[in-house]
């Protein structure tokens, strides 16, 4: 609650907050409770309730009508009612000691397990406890779980020194048994009458008998620490998750790894509940994902292997109803027949004449097939008829490369020796004709891997084997077209492009670099407008396919081929295949995977019905981690995070940017909608927003230190050029103004970790131009640029340092004209802002806890001095913001989670709570549609206040 003095203005209401799910809970009536540090959310409902008043909500406990609320010292019931509306019934009490775990024993009796290995007995009206017991190992713990068996109270702890300890309180206070065999602190445990399920620092799940101690299970999955485990109670089933966001269901008999989802982005999933069939899980992302396994039913993998007379297979592909077309290194083509259970012989030697070599493609009812001499044959994969067409041109045809568009037609193209493209068209009478002939820039490994069309049918876009992409025109009269409109060359790497495709006016590229791009047809040249990865650690992307409302991602990791759902992370399909390197296809007709590959030489199927699980997602996706900066332009919010991403918040979804290579420290916004994001390695990126929608568009992508332009959207390979320098310094703060020069559309800002400060111009053609650079001993934290004087074009560029000093620069006709500075906190300063007026006033605010209000004096129409007016200690610990809200007055905020509003002479009007953990900025603003004032508070999360 926001507290202030009698007779002051109306209080900072909390608005939207996003935060990460540290807490989750399925209720009786199947309703999904959701904590958000302290408050709880009934996903159902939407309901809101405010549980604790500076604690976050760590642990949920059901019972019937009951909810038992646990977070840090603090512990609260909740009650529910028929109509799922939530209630305080007894409202936060502080225990004495750190609260691990805690069991309903009755509707009147409450047990708790403290972090120092002892039990309490509370009444559950008045929260006060009844008994103590310590246990004779008195130690700290980290994780435990106490259960009633017949009555009887059983604790199990989960130390520090990597054994759980299992004990009875209310019997006696000595061990009863204890646990040898994790090398890691044991996080969480789980009892059942005849087995012990304990999660650790060491990354594994073991599966203990209870009764004699031995492991039955060490289950190894995860790739960083496992934080919960989770029984399924309506199968033999246990579920862990971790810090690595993966949901892992496993097998309690056979130890097997049933399923493994990854759900979540970022620093890892903090919470997890079962209950008839349904997974919960919440993220530090600040979203909450639903699983029904009602679906879910493990089918094996059914795995046939074919030799072919001693005659090798040079490639398969899988035609409508899952029939296998094969051709053997004699030019014979043959086709999987299920009713003999063998191959039949579509094609002899003879009649192929590919003997040796030969490559295809499939236009999707048509499989092309081209020869070292140029000959083409086409083959209907219904009917299996076959007919022939003679290209013009003799010579070893290098690849076959269906194009993909948007209308009926069935057009691919053939590329032979010194880059010649020929563009066909397949008629219904399985006959070709002819239609354009292009000309591949010349490169290494001259030939294409894919190819589309745009949506409109006038260009078309070719993908080479070196990751390049070109522009060709289609609807031009002349036959052939000796060179492409426009090339990016290595666009993804020297791996190739697996995958075009066109999507709402946008060119999709995939490549086996592991990156999707987003590129913009403009005035016959391709922009690239988007860049992300689906999937980190994954490199070899062959495909992107929509199927049932769903996205597949066809990908190989390592010696592995899977198929993944991007919508929740679960991999639906996996086989070890020796890696991507040899022929291989792929088929999933919504119920089967069919893959087929090439190994030894034989023919390797491996075939298995797969079900995704049914998810669904509630929350708006926020960063994984730390958010380091935002920003408000308009209705909507911009927030720039440790992940290297930007996100773009509107009222009612988010849109994630991947942007950066490196963390992003800080971001500006100028009135024309154009955002300056910058960071580690010494970049600076420009994007504009667009009036009518969320997503941004990068339109500039500069190292600062270099003075280097990238250009957009390419491989950070491609940055040859930067000095070593580059990828020491990061950009801490960045800031912009408008200019007063027409040669530029605004100035821009740069402060780095180093102390270097730069003044740059942005153009109209998207170009940074350094302007001046100025150097100081001390790390910059934060800049401030405006305009003093618009008649001469005055600038003053303020900057704080780490040592606590704040320093002004009049700059004037591209030159520092003068500078002042001043030492106001004794150590560095974390908030920085300026107000320009009658009176030009300062505020700062540092690792000190302190707030220092000063004055700029000025002199000959110039600003000169800085001098302190007013100083306060404010926070109990660093500040880390501070704000102009008005003339008279101003808003910090801390590291101890406090909001402060002061008048001028810093006395605190109001206060309240913040429950993003880990403050790291404090933005305002007063243009929003929907508040007259709104206050933005980032760091774990965000969280805004409004007016």
């Amino acid at each position: 609650m926001v507290q202030g003095k009698s007779g002051s203005p109306p209080a900072l209401t909390v608005g939207r907050t996003s935060v990460a799910v540290t807490a989750v809970a399925i209720t009786e009536d199947n309703s999904v409770i959701a904590a958000y540090s302290s408050y709880l959310v009934n996903l159902k409902t939407k309901q809101r309730l405010k549980v604790f008043q500076h604690q976050a909500v760590h642990a949920l406990y059901v019972s019937k009508s009951s909810l038992l609320v646990c977070g840090g010292r603090s512990i609260s019931i909740v009650d529910i009612s028929r109509d799922s509306e939530m209630s305080i019934s007894s409202a936060e009490r502080r225990l004495k000691d750190w609260i691990i775990s805690a069991v309903w024993m009755s509707e009147k009796i409450i047990a708790v397990l403290y972090s120092y290995n002892s039990v309490a007995i509370l009444d559950s009206s008045t929260l006060t406890s009844v008994q103590d017991v310590q246990c004779d190992s008195c130690c700290i713990i980290y994780g435990g779980c106490l259960v009633v068996e017949e009555g009887v109270l059983v604790c199990c702890s989960g130390t520090v020194f990597n054994k759980p300890l299992l004990w009875k309180p209310l019997l006696q206070s000595k061990v009863v048994m204890s646990y040898e065999g994790h090398s890691g602190v044991i996080f969480d445990i789980k009892l059942t009458k005849d087995k012990l399920y304990s999660v650790s620092d060491d990354r594994t799940l073991i599966i203990w008998n209870r009764l004699s101690g031995e492991i039955e299970h060490r289950l190894y999955g995860h790739t960083a620490r496992v934080l919960k485990v989770v029984l399924m109670s309506w199968c033999e089933g246990v579920v862990t998750v971790g810090e690595d966001n993966q949901c892992i269901i496993w097998s309690c008999e056979t130890g097997e790894k049933l399923s493994c989802i990854t759900p979540h982005s970022g620093n890892g999933i903090r919470s997890v509940c079962c209950k008839n069939n349904l997974v919960v899980t919440g993220g530090w992302d600040s979203t909450v994902v639903e699983y029904s396994l009602s679906s879910r039913n493990q089918h094996p993998q059914q795995n046939f292997e074919y030799s072919l007379d001693k005659d090798p297979p040079k490639w398969v592909s899988w035609l409508n109803g899952a029939r296998l077309l094969v051709q053997l290194s004699s030019g014979e083509v043959r086709v999987y027949d299920s009713a003999l259970s063998d191959f039949k012989v579509v094609m002899s030697s003879a009649e192929s004449g590919f003997k040796g070599y030969s490559t295809y493609c499939d236009l999707g009812g048509v499989v092309i097939v081209g020869g070292i001499t140029g000959r083409i044959c086409l083959l209907d994969s219904e009917s299996l008829r076959f007919s022939y067409v003679n290209s013009d041109r003799e010579g070893k045809i290098f690849s076959l490369t269906a194009v993909s568009c948007n209308s009926d037609r069935k057009l691919f193209i053939s590329c032979q020796d010194t880059g010649n493209l020929v563009l066909w068209e397949v008629s219904e009478c399985l006959t070709a004709k002819p239609l354009k002939t292009y000309v591949l820039p010349k490169c290494r490994n001259r030939w294409l891997t894919s190819a589309c069309t745009n949506e409109t049918g006038e260009f078309l876009v070719v993908g080479d084997r070196r990751g390049g992409v070109h522009l060709y025109p289609l609807k031009v009269t002349s036959p052939e077209v000796k060179s492409p409109l426009f090339s990016i060359c290595g666009l993804h790497g020297e791996n190739g492009i697996s995958q075009l495709t066109t999507q709402q006016n946008l060119v999709v590229t995939v490549g086996r670099d592991g990156n999707v791009r987003h590129l913009k047809i403009e005035k016959e040249s391709l922009v690239i407008v988007k860049k992300y990865k689906p999937m980190s650690g994954v490199y070899w992307v062959e495909k992107l396919k929509q199927k049932g409302g769903l996205t597949l991602m066809h990908y190989f990791h390592g010696q592995q081929f899977k198929m993944t759902v991007l919508e929740s992370g679960e991999t639906i399909f996996c086989v070890e295949c020796g890696g991507g390197h040899r022929s291989w296809d792929a088929l999933f007709d919504g119920s089967f995977v069919h893959f087929a590959y090439i190994k030894n030489p034989q023919i390797k199927v491996v075939k298995q019905r797969v079900t995704p699980n049914l998810f669904k997602r509630h929350g708006s996706l926020n960063h994984g981690s730390e958010i380091n900066s935002a920003v408000y332009y308009r209705d909507l919010i911009v927030t720039a995070g440790e992940d290297c991403s930007l996100i773009a918040h509107s009222q009612d979804h988010s849109l994630p940017i991947s942007s950066h290579i490196s963390s992003i420290r800080s971001l500006c916004v100028s009135d024309c909608g154009l955002l300056f994001s910058a960071g580690g390695r010494g970049s600076l990126k420009a994007w504009q927003i667009p009036p009518d929608r969320t997503d941004l568009e990068l339109v500039s992508d500069y190292t600062v230190v270099s003075n280097t332009h990238i250009p957009v959207g390419y491989n950070s390979s491609y940055r040859f050029d930067q000095r070593n320098s580059d990828n020491d310094q990061r950009v801490m703060s960045v800031d912009c103004c408008k200019s007063t020069d027409s040669q530029f559309v605004c100035l821009v800002a740069c402060g780095l970790s180093n102390g270097e400060v730069y003044l740059l111009g942005y153009t109209s053609d998207s170009r940074f131009i350094r302007i001046l650079s100025h150097y100081q001993h001390n790390c910059i934290t934060r800049v401030k640029l405006t305009v003093t004087c618009p008649e001469t074009g005055t600038l003053l560029l303020l900057l704080s340092t780490t040592f606590g000093m704040v320093q002004g620069l009049n700059i004037q006709e591209s030159a520092i004209d003068s500078k002042f500075s001043c030492r106001l906190h004794s150590s560095g300063i974390n908030g920085l802002d300026l107000r320009l007026g009658p009176s030009a006033e300062v505020l700062t605010i540092g690792d000190d806890g302190d707030v220092i209000r000063s004055s700029l004096s000025a002199s000959d129409s110039r600003l000169d001095s800085i001098t302190p007016l007013a100083r306060r200690t404010t926070h109990f610990s660093a500040g880390i913001a501070v704000r102009f809200l008005n003339t008279d007055r101003f808003i910090t905020v801390g590291s101890d989670q406090r909001l402060y509003v002061l008048d001028r002479d810093l006395q605190p009007v109001y206060c309240c709570y913040v429950d993003v953990p880990d403050p790291h900025d404090l933005v305002i603003s007063k243009s929003t549609s929907y508040a007259d004032l709104a206050v933005l508070v980032c760091g774990k999360g965000l969280q805004e206040f409004i007016m």
